[in-house]
């Protein structure tokens, strides 16, 4: 089974990425020139395997496939990117193992129970006459 899918068009980004609430999305954009960096491999499988039981995916992504990733197109170093509900909530350069560790960590814990709904006020006391 494979931990990581790549992401080969806009429509899949905005399904798999952009449209999936509750989890976290860990997105390396990568140079089509260079490929997906191979030193990441091990960490990312790691967090797969350690963290199974949490919400999270991992994708790669060449910069020049998507018109929403072009202000990486050119870098040197990978990006990692962390979505979660749709939006992107954090952004690692250069493969930083430490780091990507924590953050994954962090960012990936179950969600919290939602909100129990706000008691209803009470009835006014009747008047007595």
């Amino acid at each position: 089974m494979a931990f990581i899918t790549e992401i080969a068009n806009e429509a899949q980004w905005k399904t798999e990425v952009l449209e999936t609430p509750g989890t976290l999305q860990v997105v390396e954009v990568f140079q089509s020139w260079c490929g997906p960096c191979k030193a990441v491999q091990s960490t990312f499988k790691k967090l797969y395997f350690d963290l199974n039981d949490r919400p999270l995916k991992f994708y790669s992504v060449s910069s020049e496939r998507l018109s929403s990733l072009k202000e990486y197109v050119g870098k040197c170093k990978p990006i990692f990117l962390f979505f979660k509900d749709g939006k992107q909530v954090e952004k690692i350069e250069g493969v930083k193992a430490p780091q990507l560790n924590r953050i994954v960590t962090e960012l990936s814990g179950k969600n919290p129970p939602p909100a129990a709904p706000a008691a209803a006020p009470a009835a006014p006391a009747a008047e007595a006459s």
